[in-house]
């Protein structure tokens, strides 16, 4: 009976080598490594030296309390918030969803498109947290995250094979966190508030982003 080899080239999704990733995913390794040096900051220096200069929302004194101001003309905290961390869980689990979706696209996009995804995905996910919960002390890169994701999802059902991904079942997971996070149960059992508007808001600036890629490349054949 002859032999017959079969190629799961195509079946199965494929990505580079470690190695390769860290040399073809700048953008990503550098989120990782600031966010790491943010969170080390704020365990050498104290939460607040570092919020009072990353925190979406200054705090000023008025002459008879603290209040949170809107950022103003401070720019970079539009886009700050997202490298705050408030526990190694919190960094962790951001950082492992930032590398297994940031790599991704930044290999198959480029590390500017992987960039404005990052700025964007900050801004509109802080932006609408801020609205949501008004004047807070809010961080983490869980906005971006979903900005990743919506644009992963978005391709994914457009345009199949387009970015390799591990298994379908991560967007279920995603969505079903998102839902789980609206709902309070995550702050009822104990693992503290959840950024839901800037979950929501960096998914918004994904989906969209995923859109007009999509769109691009099918003009573009």
């Amino acid at each position: 009976m002859p032999v017959v080899e079969i190629s799961l080239d195509g079946l199965m999704p494929s990505r580079p080598d470690i190695t390769v990733q860290w040399r073809q995913a700048p953008v990503t390794i550098a989120i990782l490594v600031v966010s790491v040096m943010v969170f080390g900051l704020m365990g050498l220096l104290g939460d607040a030296a570092v919020l009072d200069w990353l925190a979406f929302n200054k705090v000023e004194f008025n002459g008879r309390r603290f209040e949170l101001v809107s950022p103003g003309a401070e720019y970079w905290r539009y886009v700050s918030p997202a490298l705050i961390h408030f526990g190694l869980m919190h960094i962790l689990f951001n950082g492992l969803w930032i590398w297994e979706f940031g790599s991704r696209l930044e290999l198959r996009l480029g590390s500017v498109f992987m960039l404005n995804l990052f700025i964007a995905g900050a801004v509109g996910g802080n932006l609408l947290q801020s609205w949501w919960s008004g004047p807070s002390i809010f961080g983490g890169l869980s906005g971006v995250v979903y900005a990743l994701m919506g644009c992963l999802w978005v391709l994914w059902r457009w345009r199949p094979g387009f970015v390799p991904i591990a298994t379908p079942a991560i967007f279920t997971f995603m969505w079903i966190w998102l839902v789980v996070g609206f709902t309070g149960i995550l702050k009822w059992v104990g693992l503290g508030s959840i950024a839901n508007g800037a979950h929501l808001g960096g998914l918004l600036v994904g989906i969209a982003t995923g859109i007009i890629i999509a769109r691009l490349f099918s003009v573009r054949g």
